[in-house]
C-alpha cells in the first residue's frame, strides 16, 4: 500500500492536540480492540497500524470488524484479527503456513483488510520460503486460500507476469478487485484486476484508452461491490481529462466525473481522493479538490450519473464552527449515508467524526470526548479516516495525543431506524 499520493487529495489532518471538548462519547461506541489488551494466540496489542499509512478497520452488517494489528511478547509481530461481539480471533499471523508452500513473512506493507457480509477477510501479504513472494488471501468458513499470487500470468496483458499486488476490495461472492503491477520486459505497467467467479480478468491498464480522451496512467484503489461493479479513481495522460472517477461493468468502462467537470456549487472538480467508496445501489462517494467554486474542498456522491454535494468547506460544522479540512476519504453505507473526519475552525472541537444522511449532519465522536472510564480521545492519528457498515456502524482508530490519550479501534452502532 503507497502512501497517499498520486491522486489523492492533498489536504489532511495531522495528529492535533486535543481540547477539551466537554461532549461525551454516545454511549454505543465500544471498544474493538485497544493498545495492551491480551492478543488473541498470544502477547498483546502494540498498534494498529504502520507509520504514514491510514488505519482503516471495515465492519459489516453483524458489527463485525477486520483489523491489523502489531504484538509485543508474542510469537508473531503482526497479524490480522477479525472481532465480533466483544471477542476476536485471529484471522492469520506472521509465520503461519501458506497454502501452497513457504510462511506469511508479514502484512506491514499491507495493513488494510477487506471484509464482507459473511465475515470472510480478504488481504495481501508477504511471503517467504513458497513458490511466491507475495499475494493476495481469502480467509473464510473454508478455511484460507490464494486468491492471486506474484509470478503468475496477468491476463490481458500479453507476455506481462504479475509483480506485486495491494490493496483488495472483497464482495459477499467473494470476488476480489486489487491493484497490481505487471511486469512485461523491462517495463511495470500499474493495472487493476478483478477475480470474479474464480477468474481472474483484468479490468484496466496503464496505457488503455480513457472513455473522455487521452489513455490511462494510474489508479487509486478500486472497491467492488455486490453486482461486480468495479469503481475506482484514475490519473489520465494526453489531450484530455487528466483524471476522474471511473467504474467498470464487465468490459465496459465509464467516466461518472472527470476533473474540469462542472461541481453542484459551482466551478469544476480539479482533483479527486485516491480511494472511492461504492454501495450495491452503484452510489460512489470521494473527496475532492475544486476551482472557481463556493468552496475548494468537498465530499460528493455520484448515484444514477446524478452528482450531489454531501459538504464542503466553510459550511456549518453540527456542534457549531465551520469545516476547515476532511479526510483523504469518505465513507459510504446501503442508503446513501456518508461518513467522514473533518478539522473544525471556530469551535473547541478541532476534528471529529461525522455521519450525514438524509435526517442531516450529526458528530459522532469528537476529540475530548470520553470513550471510557479513563479513556479520553486525544487524536485520531495522522491520517484521520472511518468505515461504514452497509448499515451504518461506524469505525474508527485513535492514537495517543502528546503522550496522553488512548491507542486503539473503536465501533459505533448504527443509528435506530
Amino acid at each position: 500500500m503507497r502512501a497517499p499520493t498520486a491522486v489523492a487529495v492533498v489536504a489532511f489532518l495531522a495528529g492535533i492536540p486535543a481540547a477539551i471538548s466537554g461532549v461525551s462519547a454516545q454511549s454505543t461506541v465500544r471498544a474493538v480492540a485497544l493498545a495492551g489488551d491480551p492478543a488473541p494466540g498470544g502477547g498483546s496489542f502494540e498498534h494498529f497500524g504502520v507509520e504514514s499509512l491510514p488505519i482503516v478497520a471495515p465492519a459489516n452488517t453483524k458489527g463485525q470488524v477486520a483489523f491489523f494489528a502489531t504484538m509485543l511478547r508474542s510469537t508473531a509481530s503482526e497479524a490480522f484479527f477479525l472481532a465480533s461481539q466483544g471477542r476476536a480471533v485471529r484471522v492469520v499471523a506472521e509465520g503461519d503456513p501458506v497454502p501452497g508452500g513457504g510462511v506469511f513473512s508479514g502484512f506491514g506493507r499491507h495493513p488494510i483488510p477487506a471484509l464482507n457480509e459473511r465475515g470472510d477477510v480478504a488481504f495481501a501479504a508477504a511471503v517467504v520460503g513458497g513458490r511466491t513472494v507475495e499475494g493476495i488471501f481469502l480467509r473464510n468458513a473454508r478455511g484460507l486460500r490464494p486468491v492471486v499470487v506474484t509470478g503468475g500470468g496477468a491476463p490481458g496483458l500479453p507476455s506481462g507476469t504479475i509483480a506485486a499486488v495491494d490493496a483488495p476490495a472483497l464482495n459477499d461472492r467473494d470476488d476480489v478487485a486489487f491493484l497490481a503491477s505487471v511486469r512485461r520486459g523491462r517495463d511495470v505497467v500499474e493495472a487493476v484486476y478483478a477475480v470474479v467467479g474464480g477468474r481472474l480478468t483484468k479490468v484496466v491498464a496503464q496505457g488503455d484508452p480513457a472513455p473522455a480522451g487521452g489513455t490511462f496512467a494510474g489508479f487509486g484503489p478500486p472497491v467492488i461491490n455486490n453486482r461486480r461493479r468495479v469503481a475506482f479513481a484514475a490519473v489520465v495522460e494526453g489531450r484530455a481529462v487528466p483524471g476522474g472517477i471511473f467504474v467498470a461493468e464487465g468490459p465496459a468502462i465509464r467516466m461518472v466525473t472527470g476533473a474540469g467537470s462542472e461541481t453542484p456549487i459551482g466551478g469544476i472538480f480539479v482533483k479527486f481522493s485516491e480511494r472511492v467508496t461504492q454501495n450495491d445501489a452503484g452510489a460512489v462517494a470521494f473527496t475532492a479538490v475544486l476551482k472557481s467554486a463556493e468552496a475548494e474542498q468537498g465530499i460528493f456522491v455520484v448515484d444514477d450519473d446524478r452528482l450531489r454535494k454531501v459538504t464542503a468547506l466553510g459550511e456549518t460544522a453540527p456542534g457549531g464552527g465551520t469545516f476547515a479540512h476532511f479526510s483523504l476519504w469518505p465513507a459510504l453505507a446501503a442508503d446513501g449515508s456518508v461518513a467522514f473526519a473533518a478539522a473544525v475552525d471556530g469551535s473547541a472541537v478541532q476534528v471529529a467524526l461525522f455521519v450525514a444522511s438524509a435526517r442531516g449532519t450529526a458528530r459522532v465522536v469528537a476529540l475530548g470526548d470520553v470513550l471510557g472510564p479513563n479513556r479520553r480521545l486525544a487524536s485520531f492519528g495522522l491520517y484521520p479516516v472511518v468505515a461504514l457498515s452497509p448499515a451504518g456502524g461506524l469505525t474508527f482508530a485513535t492514537t495517543p495525543g502528546a503522550a496522553v490519550g488512548i491507542e486503539g479501534l473503536f465501533f459505533v452502532a448504527p443509528p435506530p431506524r
